[in-house]
């Protein structure tokens, strides 16, 4: 289906009420919508409220983090038909905290797999130690519930098996 095809479904949700909404599914602030895509909440804000229309680079990075197409996140509201037609068919649905845990995982399995055939050596405390400090960089405002969550387990997994103190 193309670009057409889909805006001219329906258009009962403005495009501002459609991230407004889909931000507050999620539970997360402006200010923390901001910071996952290096804006600021007052441009949020005006997003939302319609006051400006998102830019196609806004929007690709938005469906990202709504986990969707671009063409999915616009279809059936007011979105410019000139500015959707522009957009890219797919965006990245992952973010880079959940890409560094889904290595974190492989490299305890790796961990695990070593301390079976008797192996603990020092290259292994300074990877459990790099990977304290990589997944310590995250800031801890810029992250929902959910995310927070998953770090926080992660750091205590390090934490423990480097033998530190919670």
């Amino acid at each position: 289906m193309s670009a057409s095809d889909l805006h001219h479904a329906s258009q009962n949700e403005s495009i501002g009420k459609r991230i407004a909404r889909l931000r507050g599914e999620r539970g997360w602030t402006q200010q923390g919508l901001a910071a996952r895509i290096a804006m600021s909440r007052v441009a949020i804000s005006h997003i939302e409220m319609d006051l400006t229309i998102p830019s196609e680079r806004t929007v690709v990075l938005l469906a990202g983090l709504f986990r969707l197409d671009p063409l999915e996140l616009v279809n059936g509201t007011t979105y410019p038909m000139p500015k959707a037609e522009r957009l890219p068919g797919i965006s990245a649905r992952y973010t880079q905290l959940e890409m560094d845990l889904a290595l974190f995982k492989n490299d305890m399995k790796w961990l695990e797999r070593l301390i079976d055939k008797g192996g603990f050596g020092e290259d292994a405390e300074q990877m459990l130690q790099a990977w304290l400090e990589r997944l310590s960089s995250y800031p801890s405002d810029s992250l929902d519930e959910y995310d927070s969550d998953l770090l926080f387990e992660a750091r205590n997994e390090l934490k423990i098996r480097l033998g530190l103190k919670r």
